[in-house]
């Protein structure tokens, strides 16, 4: 079949079959045996505007590798409605579950953290969720103090908006990197002008060219260590 071009120059993924027109023609370099494939464990995250334009645009396509960090952005010390984080000297079981696009609520042991002292402290962390490590950024109290016991070996726990850090736009203590396989492709149209704004457009590949309102999550597969 002729492969069919949606907005932002990108295919039209086949419902039914999970192809686009042009799967059957080219081959996107190795891919893991499939049955292989579906047992890793599936995360969604978000790649922002600057981090694919640090990564110089290119083609995103289904089954290619990635290694990134993920990084859950600022938490705040005080659960509510924005994301946040609490810490606590007891063990907490790991957790990494999605609750809504490229969102989580997580749970684990902090195995980095990186405490900057002043008026207003701030630490950067590393937790170990189980399936992946997840760096955040945890905000002070109204005092400028950190809660007690945000360092490593501490037990955190919250919930946090998920990007992939591919290419580090800032010089950054902590980080552990998580090998992933692309699997697929949610863009949300946000182009003032595109006659499909405001919708959602899965795609199994992303062409290589700027975006700058849209949002794009991508899910893929975790690698398991010796994979």
């Amino acid at each position: 079949m002729n492969p069919t071009l949606e907005p932002n120059g990108e295919r039209n993924t086949d419902r039914m079959t999970g192809r686009n027109g042009a799967q059957d023609n080219v081959r996107i370099g190795p891919r893991p045996l499939t049955g292989r494939m579906q047992k890793l464990p599936q995360i969604e995250f978000e790649l922002s505007a600057e981090q694919f334009a640090l990564m110089g645009y290119p083609r995103l396509q289904q089954g290619l590798p990635l290694t990134a960090v993920l990084d859950g952005g600022v938490l705040l010390p005080e659960p509510g409605p924005d994301p946040w984080y609490a810490v606590q000297k007891e063990p907490l079981t790991p957790r990494f579950t999605q609750i809504g696009p490229a969102l989580y609520a997580f749970a684990g042991q902090i195995v980095e953290a990186d405490i900057q002292y002043g008026s207003n402290q701030m630490a950067v962390i590393v937790v170990d969720c189980g399936i992946v490590t997840l760096r955040v950024a945890c905000a002070p109290n109204d005092d400028g103090v950190l809660p007690e016991g945000t360092w490593e070996t501490r037990h955190a726990a919250g919930f946090a908006p998920v990007q992939a850090i591919v290419e580090e736009s800032f010089s950054s203590p902590v980080g552990r990197t998580v090998d992933l396989s692309m699997w697929g492709f949610r863009r949300l149209l946000l182009s003032p002008s595109d006659s499909a704004f405001g919708t959602w457009h899965p795609s199994s590949e992303i062409p290589p060219a700027p975006f700058t309102s849209d949002r794009l999550l991508i899910q893929a597969r975790v690698h398991r260590q010796g994979i």
